[in-house]
């Protein structure tokens, strides 16, 4: 697009850069607003205005979160399809196993809705604690599909991973510390079950990226070769060394790099041969997780990106594995993934409305009625500083303006300037401030001190939800997410802002959004028009946000809607889960219904003895704080 040419969609696309981290399951559509593709490219769409609509006709209220069916089946069958495709390529004589780790993402219709798209695939699921194991227990049987049993484990749990294997799940229980093979032969011995066992491997190559440091030899799960061998010796001692049916690793989660992986892979692979010398019936080779999301769409090394494909991934796992075993002359082993991250953190959209603004300057001032106002030299210099302005001189006129304001900061606290001349100061300098910025833009070369002006320059936009709750992430570890406004992209942006939440805490904003070059500090947005409902999409948000979100301010789980496509391209609620009412999140922290309305009672009945009220006044009162119990946490 040329400089100064009409805004068009194609425009909104590339700006906020949906073909490069949407893996074409987002765009904007002919009217203008954020669409779903939920099958991929070339599938039917959904305008994600019109399931917001449709939602508050159904009175299920903003925000909500919309998990997409289509795109958890559409990701599993990529995942299969990548690995499927370079076994073909390479010869590989084994197979495909596709595993998910509950932990990513445990809301039950996810699971479950997974567990249906992988029957056919063969799709096995992985838990890491009593309860986790528990729940998998109960969910649909699929015979062909594997249940890896991870985590420190106590007696307990032992016995419920025997317990699956009693009734015909395939279950591996992956010993991740020696003591665990002493406690698996005591169990064995007392119930006569010879259960199938894994080695987690504790790699002495790290990982990449934010979680690097959850592999390596200073990893806090895994054994190291030592402690293989010991443990392999202790079973063949005692016969068992036929229990051994899978080699495991994690080399971290979202691995931003691709080189890191191939170390692990390497490293893994002499593993699996060496181990399967000894033991016969080994026969799974269990890469973990760690197949990162492109969430900046930059397609590199950086904490929020990768430098891979989903494809290169699962080419590099198969071929050093082939090459591996053909090498020891050891048979290939089933390849087993555990690459939740991927599968489900594309299929949910979180939806925010913009409740309010807060402006931090101004974008013009009348020089003239400024003269009018004010009799200030500091004031008056500011204001004369807009009139004198060009490319030319927009950097000295940078460094003026920035000492100026030291000035009138400094006459301020000192008593020397009034409130009235301070606040015309201090829009003389927002004004001037951006008329830089805009003067600088006409500039062959920008400055870096002109560079950061844009960051300066923002508005902040009060949005509906806590950060702490549906982002954590964002607040954590300053995970970046996709940020999109979801209507209107058929107009021109003109506002520079940033995200603020509701909650009482300065922590609940978003300042750091996805871009190619690097990470950008302020988000592009329209002009809030009254009585028009503006809001964003966070996309990307369908791993760990859910599980990890707290109740700061006690805003508890927002609204959330399974969305699916029918038979002739209708969007379909399958399944909508309220938020939490204002009486769950009290309960959570020991707060009973029965009792705050007793003690709220009590109050008003002194009010009513003091002559504060009246009785009718005290009944009105009461219904009123009793209608609120029933109610969203979140603002209406």
């Amino acid at each position: 697009m040329l400089p100064g040419s009409p805004w068009v969609i194609g425009k909104s696309e590339q700006l906020y850069g949906f073909e490069y981290w949407g893996a074409g399951y987002f765009g904007v559509n002919d009217k203008g607003n954020v669409c779903i593709r939920p099958e991929g490219p070339g599938g039917p769409e959904l305008d994600l205005e019109e399931l917001v609509e449709a939602a508050r006709q159904r009175d299920i209220r903003l925000p909500i979160l919309f998990r997409f069916s289509g795109i958890l089946r559409h990701r599993l069958r990529t995942l299969h399809h990548a690995f499927t495709a370079a076994m073909a390529e390479y010869e590989y004589q084994g197979a495909y196993r596709p595993v998910y780790p509950i932990k990513v993402n445990q809301q039950r219709h996810v699971v479950t809705e997974l567990i249906r798209a992988g029957r056919d695939l063969s799709l096995g699921l992985e838990v890491g604690s009593k309860p986790e194991l528990v729940a998998a227990l109960a969910l649909p049987d699929n015979q062909n599909a594997l249940l890896i049993c991870n985590g420190y484990k106590d007696r307990q749990y032992l016995e419920l991973a025997m317990m699956a294997q009693r009734v015909g799940r395939e279950v591996i229980v992956v010993v991740e510390k020696p003591s665990e093979i002493d406690l698996l032969l005591a169990i064995s011995a007392e119930q006569g079950i010879e259960p199938s066992i894994g080695f987690r491997l504790r790699l002495a190559g790290r990982g990449a990226g934010r979680w690097e440091r959850s592999g390596g030899e200073r990893a806090k799960f895994g054994l190291n070769v030592a402690e293989i061998v010991t443990a392999i010796k202790l079973l063949t001692e005692r016969g068992k060394q036929d229990w051994v049916r899978l080699v495991h690793f994690h080399n971290g989660s979202q691995l931003t790099n691709i080189s890191s992986l191939k170390q692990a892979v390497r490293e893994a692979a002499q593993v699996y041969v060496q181990v399967a010398r000894f033991c016969p019936k080994l026969k799974y080779f269990d890469a973990g997780g760690g197949l990162a999301v492109d969430y900046d769409g930059s397609k590199t090394a950086f904490e929020s990106s990768m430098n891979y494909t989903l494809e290169e991934y699962a080419r590099d796992v198969v071929w050093i594995l082939k090459d591996a075993c053909d090498n020891a002359e050891v048979a290939h082993p089933m390849v087993v993934t555990e690459c939740g991250r991927a599968m489900v953190a594309y299929a949910s959209v979180l939806v925010t409305e913009v409740l309010s603004l807060a402006n931090t300057f101004t974008t013009t001032v009348d020089v003239d009625a400024v003269s009018k106002q004010t009799e200030e030299d500091t004031v008056l210099n500011m204001a004369l500083m807009l009139q004198s302005l060009t490319p030319k001189n927009c950097q000295e006129t940078l460094h003026d303006a920035v000492e100026l304001r030291q000035t009138m900061l400094q006459q301020f606290s000192l008593g020397q300037m009034s409130i009235e001349d301070r606040a015309l100061g201090d829009q003389c300098y927002w004004a001037l401030l951006n008329a830089i910025n805009t003067v600088g833009k006409e500039l062959h070369y920008v400055p870096e001190d002109l560079r950061r002006l844009p960051s300066l320059l923002t508005d902040t936009y009060f949005c509906n939800l806590s950060i702490f709750q549906s982002m954590p992430d964002s607040w954590a570890i300053d995970q970046i997410f996709p940020i999109t406004p979801i209507t209107r992209l058929n107009e021109e942006p003109k506002r520079r802002v940033v995200l603020a939440d509701i909650t009482c805490d300065s922590d609940g904003k978003v300042e750091r959004f996805a871009d190619l070059r690097d990470i950008k500090h302020y988000l592009p947005a329209h002009d809030l028009k009254p009585d028009q409902r503006y809001c964003f999409g966070v996309f990307l948000v369908g791993a760990y946000q859910e599980i990890l979100g707290d109740m700061h301010n006690l805003f508890g789980d927002t609204n959330a809607v399974h969305v699916d496509v029918a038979p002739d391209g209708r969007m379909v609620f399958a399944n909508v889960l309220r938020g939490d009412t204002v009486a769950q999140v009290l309960r959570y922290v020991a707060f009973e219904k029965a009792d705050l309305m007793e003690r709220w009672r009590h109050a008003l009945e002194e009010a009513v003895v003091a002559g504060r009220i009246t009785a009718r006044q005290s009944a009105v009162l009461q219904r009123q704080y009793d209608e609120v119990f029933g109610d969203y946490t979140y603002l209406q």
